[in-house]
């Protein structure tokens, strides 16, 4: 009678067990872990309708209802023509960041094939070269400054670029594009043009 108690007792314990283990994620594929996120969400690295809810720093898999996307920025379910749904360009196990098309301060964190989007401080811009945030003057990144959306009928706009003063920005429709003074002029702001030897306040050149 005793042994067959003992019996029944492990048989109970293994099964307890067991039935832990099949409720969390594997640390090396959870995405709270590997970002230390103890509690909140965080979008699904491959699919737009699906989600991480991180709980006590674990990570369970989440599916929003009616074919909805996961907002990462609001964190709720919503039609997808209001989610901007971030591809996964992500290489798998490596740790690597990689810039945003059209933004000079936003980024990717590559954490083993998992991506995250990220934004440097105000002030700076994503360095792709060095993989981090840089000061504005050291980045080759020019923000496009044009009229959104386009004026009918078009109308040309000419701006400088912050970041360059032998350099200006023409928008038609739009679309920047970043045009050079020639060689020894500088971009008069004031007179929307090159000018010889001109240098504005905190002009730089590089």
């Amino acid at each position: 009678m005793i042994k067959a108690t003992i019996l029944l007792a492990l048989v109970a314990i293994i099964g307890c067990a067991a039935a832990q283990t099949t409720t969390t994620q594997s640390p090396a594929s959870d995405p709270c872990v590997e970002t230390a996120t103890a509690d909140g969400f965080l979008p699904h690295p491959t699919e737009c309708t699906k989600y991480f809810s991180c709980y006590g720093g674990k990570g369970y898999e989440q599916t929003c209802p009616d074919q909805k996307y996961f907002d990462p920025i609001n964190l709720l379910c919503d039609i997808p023509e209001n989610v901007d749904c971030v591809v996964n360009n992500c290489p798998p196990n490596e740790i690597v960041y990689l810039p945003v098309n059209g933004s000079c301060t936003d980024f990717i964190r590559c954490i083993g094939g998992v991506a995250y989007e990220s934004s440097c401080q105000p002030g700076l811009f994503f360095d792709p070269a060095l993989q981090e945030c840089n000061l504005e003057s050291e980045v080759d990144c020019v923000v496009n400054p044009c009229t959104q959306p386009p004026p009918d009928p078009p109308i040309l706009e000419i701006y400088p670029n912050p970041g360059n003063c032998k350099e200006y920005i023409l928008c038609l429709n739009g679309e920047g594009i970043v045009r050079q003074c020639a060689p020894g002029l500088f971009f008069d702001e004031q007179a929307t043009s090159c000018v010889a030897g001109f240098e504005g306040d905190g002009c730089t050149v590089k």
